[in-house]
């Protein structure tokens, strides 16, 4: 058994998962694979250890004297315990769990009790967890399987040990752990690829379980390269416009789709936080818009969408922008829309002058002014021009991004759009050397939309 501890202290070692003198919380769920990582634990010294309990509840008295038998053990080895009750359950039991779990540990960690929380996930778990992923189409970053090393601060020294090993050390010493009749259940994948799937594969390959741990180690190294080249390219195309993501499409298109999925699969992750609800299937909708021949386009995922305009995408988190704004303005008088910050006032003295603050010939203007933005079927005349055109013409000949388009700036009077940002004024109502009284008009950038 001295090996195993040996393989321990290995794993320990290259992924310099518990410094020397640190609060270390231990998870234990009073099964054997977390009772013998305690013991080891406190027999290696070097941390000061608190016994961790989540108590989900899901099996009545068994799960009260589950959480009695972790507490009888922190007290017996001399050691602070703390236990968290899970709420009521909602949505999907494993994945309910998990939260409880990880919130749990998030909350010792961040009140400063703990440093790192250490689990007792054994080789078996990752032969296991990597067979399901591989089983629901996971890629190489499904395929690492359970990390060494989270950047929550979870760690997992049991990882090249096996789970018989780990019940052969506790009963060579006759140390005691409980066991959860729940795992017995086919109602669980896991315990079917536990049950049926693994013992079929040990007998076609004894060495299964290491086999796919290496297969795990190795997609890690993968997903370490590939995720080191992914920031690289999406930092070279993309850029911030405020929580959103604004990407150069034309950046994407030569991208190999290794790449190219990594790159969208970031450029999420950095939009929502993570990818908690999001999957390939999500991650290869927003690639397929990013890179098809139709300029136009949005893909709903969850918690936000992607939208294509022309060379450009956006990512953007949040429900989705509905109605129109149209805003009173008064003379003189200012107002917010699309981060910028639209001023109007009156000169009559001064003499004429082109380019910015813009001038409306205030004699020519039909109050009340209101600011408001784009609608469906809008026109425009720019100075310079001899018709009216659609202002959606406008934007698609000035490279306006649709995402920008539905909060852009306008001033109408009762016959219409009179002042456009970055159009300037209307054809109709510009003033010029002659006007007597004008409306001055400055637009600034206030903040990111």
């Amino acid at each position: 058994m001295n090996l195993v501890l040996e393989r321990i202290e290995n794993t320990i070692s290259r992924y310099s998962m518990i410094p020397a003198g640190i609060r270390l919380g231990v998870a234990v769920s009073g099964g054997a694979d977390s009772v013998f990582l305690l013991h080891f634990l406190a027999a290696r010294g070097g941390a000061a250890l608190t016994v961790l309990h989540v108590n989900h509840g899901l099996r009545g008295e068994e799960s009260e004297k589950d959480c009695a038998f972790v507490r009888d053990l922190a007290e017996q080895m001399g050691l602070p315990f703390v236990v968290h009750r899970a709420g009521a359950v909602s949505g999907n039991l494993e994945q309910f769990c998990r939260r409880e779990r990880m919130a749990f540990f998030a909350s010792v960690m961040t009140d400063g009790l703990v440093e790192r929380v250490a689990t007792g996930h054994t080789a078996s778990d990752q032969a296991e967890t990597v067979l399901m992923r591989l089983l629901r189409g996971a890629g190489t970053t499904g395929l690492r399987g359970v990390l060494p090393v989270t950047g929550e601060g979870l760690v997992r020294p049991l990882l090249a040990v096996r789970r018989e090993e780990v019940r052969d050390w506790l009963r060579e010493r006759g140390l005691a752990w409980r066991e959860d009749a729940s795992n017995d259940s086919d109602a669980f994948l896991r315990n079917r690829v536990r049950a049926r799937l693994l013992p079929v594969m040990r007998e076609l390959a004894p060495e299964v379980d290491g086999a796919l741990a290496r297969v795990a180690e190795l997609a890690g190294l993968d997903e370490d390269y590939w995720r080191k080249e992914a920031g690289v390219a999406l930092d070279r195309c993309a850029r911030q416009d405020g929580p959103a993501l604004v990407i150069d499409r034309r950046g994407l298109a030569t991208m190999h789709p290794a790449l190219l999925l990594r790159v969208m699969r970031m450029a999420l992750e950095r939009v929502f936080g993570g990818l908690r609800r999001l999957d390939l299937a999500h991650v290869e909708r927003v690639a397929e818009l990013a890179v098809g021949a139709s300029g136009e386009g949005t893909v709903e995922v969850p918690g936000g969408r992607a939208v294509r305009s022309m060379d450009w995408m956006r990512i953007e988190a949040g429900a989705a922008r509905t109605g129109d704004v149209d805003l009173a303005l008064p003379v003189p008088g200012e107002g917010i829309m699309g981060g910028k910050l639209v001023r109007i006032w009156l000169e009559a003295d001064g003499g004429y002058t082109e380019g910015e603050p813009t001038s409306l010939e205030w004699e020519r203007l039909r109050p009340p002014l209101r600011l408001r933005t784009w609608r469906a079927g809008d026109r425009f005349r720019p100075v310079g021009e001899t018709v009216e055109r659609p202002v959606k013409e406008l934007f698609a000949g000035s490279r306006v991004p649709s995402w920008e388009r539905h909060l852009w700036p306008m001033i109408t009077d009762s016959d219409g759009i009179v002042w456009m940002y970055r159009f300037g004024a209307a054809a109709s109502a510009a003033a010029d050397s002659g006007s007597r009284i004008r409306l001055r008009v400055l637009c600034d950038t206030v903040f990111s939309k």
